[in-house]
């Protein structure tokens, strides 16, 4: 999908495709399968605590990523409230401590100091039983660290069954949750929950170091692989780092934070320029291909050889004169060359009309880019370079056989 509609269509579509069916569907249904996970952990407990803790430590990251963990929490809810205690849910206070091992040895073996960073604040979250963001942005997405955390939480749940350690009160996890009976008694239970804590930390850091490691940098690597590869042809072709768009209009050029238009000045449709027409034609400001085109005429979309999305807009609420005063001379999907005419819009009309041709030429694909400049001042004629795009670091980017860069 082009991007000129992507910011407007995807979080639409999105929201009217899943909230029936997370209404209809996944809420009942998910609801349905977090009690059943409730009912049968209470059983395997009452049978085994160990064999409940091993399932329970084991599975748990892995039931709060699908959001049936409530059911084992509805189950501790009812228990605090008709025992004043709860066996079940205090196997998991300690699966924290397994998943900040395992970040903590990626932090020890990354080469990569973004990912360093961002392991170093999850791993202190981890400490207080926040590990959404370790989960979510280190262990999850490498797959085997998660693997490896589950096993160390596998093993700090059986520790706490076997100490048969309860919950009084429904706290967070790690050390915030070691249980405290207010009525007094054994220090078995806190014992137990403590080295459940530190042995699921030992076994999370040691696995990772033996098992893990090729997983943490491995699409960092090849990242690098592939920067290299293109920093040796930019070394050969160095002018390909900096694309340039021309103008694509006769007239006066102006920043586009003087559009008299928010959509546009705000660089809500991303970064460009402005053009104050003098003649009725607009052109292609380099070669690419047409990927969108309008009725109306008042506007086209189009893609540069170079991967610049570009967006030209005539004028300001235009389209309400429903195509009058426009011709298109272009397809969706036509081959364009650099400063050939695209549209043909008569000026007179469009002003007779009420409305300002101002031109808006924005690169709707802006975050792509590391620098998107104006480069040229006052009058500005077809065909003159107006804006350079500094391509982006070449790890996000490939050469062609040609020698152009072309951005994944």
């Amino acid at each position: 999908m082009p991007s000129v509609v992507q910011m407007f269509l995807v979080p639409v579509v999105t929201m009217l495709s899943t909230l029936p069916i997370a209404f209809i569907v996944i809420g009942p249904v998910m609801t349905w399968v977090g009690d059943a996970i409730g009912a049968v952990m209470s059983g395997i407990y009452h049978f085994s605590p160990i064999v409940a803790g091993l399932f329970l430590g084991g599975l748990w990251q892995v039931l709060v990523i699908f959001g049936v963990h409530w059911g084992i929490v509805a189950v501790t809810t009812a228990d605090l409230a008709a025992l004043g205690y709860d066996p079940i849910l205090g196997m998991t206070c300690m699966v924290c401590y397994a998943q900040i091992g395992v970040v903590l040895a990626i932090i020890k073996q990354t080469k990569d100091k973004k990912l360093k960073e961002t392991a170093t604040g999850t791993f202190f979250s981890g400490l207080f039983g926040v590990t959404e963001p370790a989960i979510y942005g280190i262990t999850l997405p490498r797959k085997r660290p998660f693997v490896l955390s589950c096993i160390g939480g596998t093993v700090s749940g059986a520790i706490i069954g076997a100490f048969h350690s309860v919950l009084y009160i429904l706290l967070s996890m790690g050390f915030f949750a070691i249980p405290i009976n207010p009525k007094g008694g054994s220090m078995t239970q806190i014992i137990g929950v403590i080295i459940a804590g530190v042995v699921a930390f030992i076994i999370g850091f040691t696995l990772q170091m033996i098992f893990g490691k090729k997983s943490v940098d491995a699409e960092y690597d090849k990242k690098q692989s592939k920067k290299e590869k293109v920093n040796e042809t930019l070394k050969a072709t160095p002018e390909v780092a900096t694309l340039t768009l021309v103008s694509p209009e006769n007239g006066k050029i102006m920043p586009l934070s003087e559009v008299k238009d928010d959509v546009f000045s705000s660089g809500a449709m991303g970064k460009g320029v402005a053009i104050e027409p003098t003649d009725g034609v607009l052109h292609a400001p380099a070669d690419g291909k047409i990927i969108m085109t309008f009725e109306t005429g008042h506007a086209i979309g189009m893609k540069t050889k170079t991967g610049a999305e570009i967006l030209m807009h005539i004028g300001m609420d235009t389209v309400n004169l429903q195509g009058k005063g426009f011709d298109t001379l272009v397809k969706k999907d036509q081959e364009v060359k650099d400063s050939e005419p695209l549209v043909k819009f008569d000026i007179d009309l469009i002003k007779k009309a009420g409305y300002p041709v101002t031109t808006p030429m924005v690169v709707t694909n802006s975050k792509d880019f590391d620098d998107i400049k104006q480069i040229a001042q006052g009058d500005v004629k077809v065909g003159q370079v107006i804006l350079e795009l500094k391509a982006p670091e070449v790890a996000n980017a490939a050469v062609s056989v040609n020698g152009q860069v072309q951005l994944d």
